[in-house]
């Protein structure tokens, strides 16, 4: 049986921070398994971690990072091409594959493994890692946090929808539960109708280096008297491998 974690959130929401877009011919997103399934119940957002969760990743491995606790190559990662917290236009940044948060372009969108429409996912991601398959590998990785911002409503997100990274976290803690529970009653603005991103920080399980976070972006509406919070779109938002 899973575990949870309830969160009474509360606080400020979020402002976006600024970056470049990435253009035509960055790689894809990487592809991952980190949250399975988001659910609106009983005024809360339900947030469950995927069994097995993993990131594809052209990190390359050394007994080093493995053993001594020091890893060289996670200097990059304090300051990761593709990214940072961007802005961008009509639902959200430029380059190939699906964009469209907000705007129409859901229902149209590839799939994850877990069914959330895969922000800059396509056909042409595929053929990249066919292409590339000597150059990726898949790591088993740990969530060291989980965080969850406000970003604003869906007109906001038609006009300027971060791209993928952190942004600053409205509630997070450190090493989550299988399952968390975050209360959308509370008052706060957090309960308001909108888009919210769901971030977990992943980190390897079997060497020591940090890959950063993993985000989702939500549209939540709140129903008429007792209809209660239904979830309308579910984005996966990852950095480029």
């Amino acid at each position: 049986m899973k575990r949870r974690t309830f969160l009474r959130l509360t606080g400020l929401g979020a402002a976006v921070g600024l970056a470049g877009c990435l253009g035509s011919n960055s790689p894809p997103p990487r592809k991952s398994s980190v949250v399975s399934d988001f659910e609106a119940s009983d005024g809360s957002l339900v947030v469950d971690l995927a069994d097995q969760t993993w990131v594809m990743s052209r990190y390359e491995a050394t007994d080093q990072s493995s053993l001594s606790g020091f890893d060289p190559q996670s200097l990059a990662a304090l300051s990761p091409v593709g990214v940072a917290s961007a802005k961008g236009k009509s639902g959200g940044g430029g380059g190939r594959g699906a964009t469209g948060r907000g705007t129409g372009g859901y229902a149209s969108a590839p799939r994850t493994v877990h069914g959330h429409a895969w922000y800059h996912g396509g056909d042409y991601a595929d053929d990249w890692y066919e292409n590339n398959a000597n150059q990726v590998s898949r790591f088993p990785v740990g969530v060291a946090a989980l965080g969850i911002a406000y970003l604003g409503s869906t007109a906001a997100m038609r006009d300027d929808a971060p791209d993928a990274g952190p942004v600053p976290w409205d509630r997070e803690i450190q090493d989550p539960n299988d399952t968390v529970e975050y209360d959308l009653s509370d008052g706060s603005q957090l309960g308001r109708d909108g888009w919210y991103r769901v971030g977990a920080h992943v980190v390897g399980d079997d060497v020591n280096h940090d890959f950063r976070w993993e985000c989702y972006d939500l549209e939540v509406t709140d129903g008429v008297g007792d209809a209660g919070y239904s979830i309308e779109e579910e984005w996966k938002v990852s950095p480029r491998i």
